[in-house]
This record gives structure tokens, sequence and C-alpha cells, in this order.
């Protein structure tokens, strides 16, 4: 049993290893997670009945193991995974339906501006907003996107795709929305929206601003900037301003509410997200009546992210959450528990822990694996593990900065390099200690407010 459980640790390990690096060795971090995940399961079986009496004591000898690993251990994680990425896709498309008819256009204007410094807090603040209310990874390809038609230069291109990336994970790490760990954590309800909130935003605030101190130090003179701006989207006809504005509100107020809608209604976060989609995707089809039959706006308006890019990330996280499932499964990170205990036994030494693991390794499995790796504490034993507890804060904060600290740390990180070519060796010797730095006045923040 104990060389199984090696070789499923050995096989995770080496396949979050090469989605790490999918920019150098080019194969799809989706096939690796699905491929890895699918494997460990295999493995698992050859051990099955062993595990099975040793982490399920209401296994019986005569039971199927087939089937009750099938129906009652592998469905349990798919079908919480599934709530995730419902989630998600409902998000990712209100979002591209929203920029889709132009209700982010505003921003391409507002964000021109002389000052590089200024224009660094401004899109670094703006990111940080947006990112709050959608998950980062969105959030960072629409931010650069805007960046990208406003920017000329090279070199402040890297600079403000670096603030865009940390601006993003931090955005999203102080909201239950704003990012898939700590949506993770809300759907596994060992946090509530509000204290969640309350716990990380200051911390999350902190080390943004720290950060933005010490970068702009790299930037020299004013934003070159392009000379013209480019409004068209593809049609001759675009939403008049009052139906912007309404299709604005309608999105970010609905977003909000999602977690009011679950307390009250007691539902799955994603039940909220798509009825806020639907109303949306109402709305557009209102204001668009008249130019519906338009061929050039019904190209414009094909959801090529939500059909391709998502699909992506789907069975990336089906992947990791099979893999992370067997690591649980076989007792692995029973014995992680038990070292951790007699090691540490302090959630900051955590924190740091998932920290530095996750600038290496993609943060999502290493969350995945912290919420599997204690039990939420409804005795009151020990307050950190309790509901809203430290612990869990901890492991959303930290994961997030800590994915910034090397940009394969993180989803969002892999998408700024799709976008903007930033070196690693360059994000090393000039992103990586100011990321560090600013960590350090975050955790600094959060233990004088929770400590």
């Amino acid at each position: 049993m104990l060389v199984i459980t090696l070789i499923i640790v050995a096989i995770l390990l080496g396949g979050y290893l090469l989605m790490s690096i999918d920019k150098i060795n080019h194969i799809n971090r989706g096939a690796v997670a699905m491929f890895t995940g699918v494997i460990v399961w295999l493995v698992y079986m050859l051990e099955g009945s062993s595990f099975l009496h040793l982490m399920h004591p209401e296994f019986l000898d005569d039971m199927p193991i087939h089937k009750f690993v099938a129906d009652n251990i592998i469905m349990k994680y798919i079908a919480e995974a599934c709530q995730v990425i419902l989630f998600l896709i409902a998000t990712n498309t209100i979002v591209e339906v929203m920029n889709n008819n132009g209700v982010f256009d505003p921003l391409n204007k507002w964000l021109r501006m002389r000052s590089g410094k200024r224009f660094l807090w401004a899109l670094s603040m703006l990111t940080f907003i947006v990112s709050a209310n959608v998950d980062n990874l969105t959030t960072v390809v629409l931010m650069m996107t805007i960046m990208c038609k406003i920017v000329t230069n090279h070199h402040q291109k890297v600079i403000y795709a670096c603030t865009i990336l940390v601006a993003a994970n931090l955005g999203g790490a102080f909201t239950v929305i704003g990012d898939m760990t700590s949506l993770m954590l809300w759907v596994r309800g060992v946090v509530t929206p509000s204290a969640f909130a309350a716990s990380i935003f200051l911390p999350a605030f902190t080390t943004l601003c720290v950060f933005n101190l010490l970068l702009s130090t790299l930037l020299k003179g004013n934003v070159e900037t392009s000379t013209t701006i480019n409004m068209f989207r593809g049609d001759d006809s675009t939403l008049s301003p009052w139906q912007t504005i309404t299709m604005l509100v309608v999105g970010i107020v609905g977003l909000w509410s999602i977690p009011t809608f679950h307390s009250v209604t007691g539902f799955p976060p994603f039940i909220g997200a798509l009825c806020v989609l639907a109303l949306i995707w109402i709305l557009e089809s209102v204001f668009t009546y008249r130019i519906n039959g338009n061929l050039l706006f019904v190209r414009r308006n094909h959801l090529k992210n939500t059909e391709f890019i998502s699909i992506q990330i789907i069975l990336y996280y089906l992947g990791v959450t099979l893999g992370v499932a067997a690591l649980t499964e076989c007792g692995a990170l029973d014995f992680a528990k038990d070292w951790l205990n007699d090691s540490f036994h302090n959630v900051y030494a955590y924190g740091v822990i998932t920290g530095f693991m996750s600038s290496i390794i993609d943060n999502v499995p290493f969350v995945m694996s912290g919420m599997n790796l204690f039990q939420c504490d409804t005795t009151g034993s020990d307050p950190s593990f309790m509901l809203n507890g430290d612990y869990w804060m901890m492991l959303s904060y930290c994961s997030a900065i800590g994915g910034c600290l090397l940009y394969v740390g993180t989803l969002a990180g892999h998408a700024v390099i799709d976008i903007q070519n930033v070196r690693l060796s360059w994000y090393i010797r000039h992103v990586f200690w100011r990321v560090l730095v600013a960590w350090g006045a975050g955790m600094l923040v959060f233990w004088l407010i929770n400590g």
C-alpha cells in the first residue's frame, strides 16, 4: 500500500510540474491534468480494497470495489468540481457578453493619461476592482487587451502586465467570486462571503500598494500611447450610453447579489450566476433587437472564449480534481497533515509553504489539497480551522500572492505570457523580490487584524 501511495504522489508531482512548464514543453496543461487524474485512479485500484478499508469503514468486503469507488468517491469530488465549473462558465460568459457589447470600451478612453506612474496606479486599482467581481483569469485577459490598445512601448507593456497580474490575483483573493480558489472554499462551506472579504481585503490591498510603490521605480517618463482610439467593434451600430450603463449596472449588481441569493435560497452559487447570465442575455437581446439580422453583428457576438478557452479550463480543473481526490483517498494527505502538525502547527507557516509551493506548481491543486488536508472544525477546539478560520483565509491569500512570485504559478500568469511575452529571467530579477516584500507587508497586516 505504501508503494502504491508513493507512486500516486510521484505521478501527480510530475504531472503538476509538466503543467507549470507547459510554455517550455508545449504540452497542453488540460491534457496533462486529465491524463494524470485518470492514471492515478487506475494505480489506486491496484490496492483499492486496502485503501477503502482504511479510509471508508462503511465499505464491506462483499461490495463491488469499482462500483463503490465510482458512485461514492469519484462522483462526490466531481459533483463539487462541477459547481465551481458551472459558476466560472456563467461569470466568464457574463463578462464576454458585456465586452462584446462595448460595456468596457469607455475604459480605453478613461485610462489614457500621460504620467507613467499614475497610469500604473489607475490600471492596477481598476484591475483589482474588476477581479473582485469576476475570476482573475478573465480579468487578466480583459485588462491586458485594454492595456495593449493604449501602450505601445514594449518595456512599459511588460511592467504594466506585471501589475495587472498581481492586482488581478489579489483582487480575486478577497472575494468568494473573484478567483477559482476562493470560490472552492465557499462551495466547500468553510468561509462566508462577508467574513472572507473583511479578513483579506486590507492585507490584499496593502500588498498591492507596496508592490506598486516598488514597481513604479522601473518607470521613467510618460506613457507611450497610440495616437488613435479605435472603437469600431465589427458593425456600425452600438449600444446607446444609457443601454451600456444599464448592462454594466445589471452585470455588477447581479454578480454581487449571488452570495445573497445563496444565503436566502440555500441554492448552490452557480444557480445564482446562471440567473444573472440569463438576465444579461435577455437584456442584450432587447437592446440589440434591431441589428440581430446584421451578419457582421452576429459574427462579432460569437462567444469564442466561452466555447474554447473555458473548455480547456474545465478539462484542467476536472483533471486536477481527480488527482487531488486520489491523493486524499490513498491517505497521503493524512500523512502530510500529521507531519505539518508535528513540525509547525501554525497557520502562518502553512500559508508560507502554500505560497512558495504555488509559485512553482499551479496554486489550484495546492489549494484543493489544502482544503482536503484539514477539515472544518465544528467543535470549536481550534479556532483557526473553524468556519471563517484563519487557515482558510491564509490558504486563499497566500496561494494568490505566492502564484505571483513566479508567473507559472497561476492560470492568470500563463495568460500574461500568452498575451505579452515576459521572460522568466527578467521577471525573477525585477518582480520576484518586489512581490516577496509586498507579501511580507500583507502578512503583517493580516496578523494585526486577525492575530
